[in-house]
Parts: C-alpha cells; structure tokens; sequence
C-alpha cells in the first residue's frame, strides 16, 4: 500500500535543510526556475522545495506536486506578511505587480486545511520514508480490463482519460505492445504510429510499448495525412494528451487510421478538462468507446497533497457546476456583478469557463480573483448559474507619444490586446485612445447554447458599457463569425498564422458604442475590406465581408503614407504593410517596382 505524501509549510527566513541521504534526489523550484518546471514532468522525487516566498506560479507548483512520489515531502517556503506578487506581472495587464488579496484568501485556507505548519522543524531528527513508485511492467487489473475491451471491440476511435499518476501512457505503451504481438501472430501487417504535442513527454509510453513506436509530430503526420491517406488505412495510431493539440489537427488525425487510441488527462494545470469531451465527441464522424482510469498507481488513494492542488486550482469546478436542463418556461436574470461578487462564487463560474472553455488555465484563475478592469455579467436561473460574459477595460491613453511608439511597433504596454493591435496593424491611433472593453470570454452551459443567452449577455453588456467600443479576439471560423455577425460585430482583422493553441487564423471584430467608436470602426472596416486583397490569404474567399471597389483598393491616401513610413523607419511587419506596398508599387508602375513574392 503507498504511502501518503505530505504537505508542509516552511516560514524561517534561511533556507531549510536537507538530509544528507535525501539531497540527492530533491529539487528546489523557485522564481528563477519556475519557467523550467515542465522539464519536471515524467521524472520523481521524495523531496521539493517550493520557494514561494515573494512569487506563486500556480503552474510550477501544480507541477511540483505531480512529480513527488509516494510518501515524500513538499515543502512550501512561505512569508505571512502581505506582499505584492511578482507572478502577477503574467496575466494581470498591470504595468506592474499588484497584490492579490483575494487568491491568497483562498490559498490560506486550503493551507489551514491541508498543511502541516513549520513541518520541517518537526521533522529534524527523521529521514522521509518514501516509496519507490515505478509502474509494473504488466498491466494492472484496471488496464487489463480496459486493453482487453480495445482488442476485443470493433470501435474505430477508443478515448481514455484519466487524472494524473493513473497510468494512461503506460496503458497505451502496453496495448501497442500487445498490438505488435498480435500482428507478429495473425501475420497481419500493420503499424503502430505515436504523436504527441511534445515528443519528450512520451519517454513512458514509449517505455512500456518495450519496443520503440514511431513518432510523428501533428503538424507532420496530418501533412501527410493529405498527401496520402490510403496509406495509413490499416494502421493504429496513438494519440498522447489529445486534449493539448487544436481541435482542426485532431480531426485531420481521426479521419483516416483504422483505429486510433485517443489519450488526455483530464483535471489537469494545463486546463485540459472535460470540456475537451464535449467539443470533440459531437463533431466525431466516427464508430467511438470511452474509457477512463480511476485508481492513482504513483501516490495512494485520496492523497491529501492532490486534493490540495485539485481545490486549489479548482481542477473539478467543471464536475461540480450543476448543469439543470433547459426549460422554456426558466425565467432567465441577466445581471452586471462586481469581481468581489464573482470571488465569492468563484467555483460556478470557473466551472462554466472550463465546461465551455477547456483550455483554461490557473492564469485565467489568477486574473479572475485579482487582475483589474474586469467586468462580468452572468445569467442566472433561481441559483443555477447559465451564462456569462468576462470583458477587460482597454485604451484610454492619453500620452500621444506612446500611442505613437505602439503605432511603431516601439512599445507594447501590458494588456490592450485588441487596443494595441488595430494601432500597430492598422495604424488606428486612436483605438488605443478611445476606452473599449474586450470580451476575454463568454460562456454557456451545453443544454442552454442556442437559446439566444449569448446574444443577450452581449447586449447587455454594450447597454451598460461606458466605452466607445466592444471588441472580440476570437480564432476563426464560421460558426464563431457568425455568432459574432449576430451580436452587432464587424470582422476588422485577420492573423497571418494560425495559433498553436486553437489551430485557427485570430479574428477580430469591433461593436461601436458611440459616434468616435462608429468612426474608429468605419475606418477599420475600410482598412480592412482595401487590405483583403492585397493579403492573399488563405481564408480569403471565405471571409464574408464586402469587398472595395478597384479604385478604393488601389488609391494611396495618408494611413497608407503613415504605414509606409512606419514600415521603413521602424517596427511593422511587412504582412501588415502589404496593401499600402502594393499601392506604392502600382502608383509607381510595374517598371519600376521590385518584385514581391
């Protein structure tokens, strides 16, 4: 039977000391490593030093824990006194560090619950007694039930899920073991292939299959995919932490492998819950099963140190959210709350964001307890909550100079995603002096989508709005445009490469508020129907906006002459430039232009 690790606090103001036999197999996180945890994962120690004195990376932490085997020690070094918190600098859009009253609330409360005060002073005179925890190279019962259901099912897509330190890579290293074998028995030629987001997280799957798989990168394998999919129509393929690679990837990677084992943790820091589940299963075309694994096979059943992570990163809000079904008859209540009221219902409605969002992530918590110029509206039935909107406070500048170096590509102030964005892309200064707020997320509950909620949370939200404009910075595709189309938006910017975490173009749309924002969006509108083009880019005949005649399209005026100079002398991109460099180019005469290719 496994041990129980400990948690265990540390106020002293030098260092604690490790046992000699122990030094060898700690390790101390700290602010100048925290950006290096993940290389942790995969590996185990007895012993972790957690230097949170002045910074809390909820991220690093989380990862700390994951990586401590059974019956061994964390030891959080902390200060009790009020502090301004370094780590806010990551996701509060402050030029500099706040304090974070409400987190640390939450934080020491879970500690009253689940910590051991000054445990190293009690634990002077003893070593730490832990357990080695390396996975048997056979299958427990529970995997062996489960492979013995894959080999025997007919299922094209097998899914399996599972909270940290279950055992889901070893599983999926010894069914493409048995996979081989039974290939080498039948004489039935087939292949097993492996991907991954991260090649160096699969060393355990890759452990158990005993012999090693071949791995493709997504990006690749799908490449392929499109050269010839025929030729992987008899083959497995194993997917490790499908929940982490964009949903247009994995569908590319489901629609041709005969079978295909689809691996991801669940409740996880990388924000991966079930969410994941619900926008992936409706979509799937596909014969499927589901599996998930429940008993901990590195740490013993109902570990304290995993609770604690659990409730402090509210890793099963999702599970605890009560979904009721939709009614026609619910008499629905849209409402404006301050971020004081939030905190106290923290739980539903990170719950709701993770339900609807799965890639959020202790950042996303950490900005919803303490970050500034938030603002939230939710809709409620009686005490279920159904919906809501999170939208942040940007522009406002009034330092000329600044709007000017943000137009140049010279400064990049913290927050003002959508802001700072239309001045440098499109040099629209006064985006970034106009107030606007940005819808950062909206939300709402699977059995209540389609009811119209959305649209009335993002009216209510422009009524009671004391900006110029709302904003929208969303990954493209034309459900969301549309969603978007509906609620008043107009499509003012396209990304030139796709994000890593949504696999789609980022969009953005702009609502105007008032007669400067009804400006400020004209002129966007324009600069962008000129532009399209000009772009040649790959969603172009997709984009549903009106084009500009030839003549707007290719006619200098000044926000061309801006552009160029600012391409010239300073910081902008030439994807951002290229309609204002092919006018120059036309009004020139081909002659005497360069080529552009």
């Amino acid at each position: 039977m496994l041990a129980e690790r400990r948690l265990e606090l540390y106020f002293a103001e030098n260092p604690p000391h490790f046992f000699d036999e122990m030094a060898k197999s700690a390790v101390i996180l700290s602010p100048e490593n925290f950006h290096n945890a993940k290389n942790l994962l995969g590996r185990e120690f007895d012993q972790i030093l957690f230097d949170g004195r002045t910074s809390l990376n909820l991220d690093a932490l989380a990862i700390a824990a994951g990586t401590l085997r059974a019956g061994g020690r964390l030891l959080l070094w902390l200060d009790k006194n009020p502090h301004v918190d370094p780590d806010s600098l990551r996701w509060s859009g402050a030029e500099q560090a706040v304090e974070t009253p409400n987190f640390y609330a939450h934080f020491n409360r879970l500690l009253q619950v689940y910590g051991c005060d000054n445990g190293i002073q009690a634990q002077n005179n003893q070593s730490v007694s832990t357990q080695k925890t390396n996975i048997a190279s056979t299958a427990t019962a529970e995997q062996q039930q489960i492979i013995r259901q894959i080999l025997q099912a007919d299922s094209d897509i097998f899914i399996l899920t599972a909270k940290r330190g279950r055992g889901k890579s070893a599983l999926a290293g010894l069914l493409a073991k048995e996979l081989r074998n039974s290939a080498q028995y039948h004489k039935k030629p087939f292949n097993v292939y492996l991907t991954a987001p991260n090649k160096s997280a699969v060393e355990t799957l890759q452990l158990f299959a005993g012999e090693k798989i071949t791995f493709i990168a997504p990006d690749e394998l799908c490449r392929r995919i499109g050269q010839n999919a025929r030729q992987f129509s008899q083959d497995w393929l194993l997917i490790d932490e499908a929940a982490m690679i964009p949903l247009e990837l994995l569908f590319q990677l489901t629609s041709t492998f005969k079978h295909i084992l689809c691996c991801t943790t669940i409740h996880s820091y990388e924000g991966t819950g079930r969410g994941f589940l619900l926008k992936f299963l409706p979509n799937l075309h596909r014969s499927f099963q589901q599996f998930e694994l429940i008993r901990p096979l590195r740490w013993a059943e109902n570990d304290k140190l995993e609770k604690f992570i659990e409730e402090l990163l509210m890793l099963e809000a999702e599970d605890r959210l009560i979904q009721p079904p939709y009614s026609i008859k619910s008499a629905v209540k849209i409402r404006q709350i301050s971020q004081n009221e939030l905190v106290e219902h923290i739980t539903d409605f990170y719950g709701l964001l993770t339900l609807a969002h799965y890639r959020t992530s202790p950042l996303d918590l950490r900005r919803l307890f303490d970050a500034v110029k938030q603002h939230f509206l939710i809709a409620e039935w009686e005490c279920y909550l159904l919906a809501g909107v999170w939208a942040l406070e940007e522009g406002g500048f009034s330092d000329k100079a600044l709007i000017r170096a943000i137009c140049r590509g010279e400064r990049r102030p913290k927050g003002n995603l959508v802001a700072q964005s239309l001045a440098f892309n499109c040099n629209l200064p006064e985006a970034c002096a106009l107030k606007s707020l940005r819808i950062s997320r909206i939300a709402v509950q699977p059995d209540w989508q389609g009811r119209g909620l959305g649209l009335q949370l993002v009216e209510k939200l422009a009524q009671t709005a004391q900006a110029d404009f709302l904003s929208v910075s969303f990954g493209y595709n034309e459900e969301l445009a549309h969603f978007w189309q509906k609620c008043g938006f107009i499509l003012v910017n396209i990304g030139e490469y796709k994000e890593a975490t949504s696999g789609c173009y980022s969009a953005i749309a702009l609502r105007p508020l008032t007669a400067a924002g009804e400006d400020l969006v004209k002129r966007a509108q324009q600069y962008f129907r000129r532009n399209l083009a000009f772009t040649f880019h790959p969603l172009h005949d997709k984009l549903s906006v009106e084009k500009s005649s030839a003549e707007k399209i290719t006619q200098l005026n000044g926000q061309d002459f801006g552009i160029l100079e600012n391409f010239a002398d300073y910081h902008r991109t030439f994807y951002s430039s290229q309609g204002a460099i092919y006018r120059l180019f036309i009004r020139l005469g081909a002659d005497t232009s360069p080529h552009v290719g």
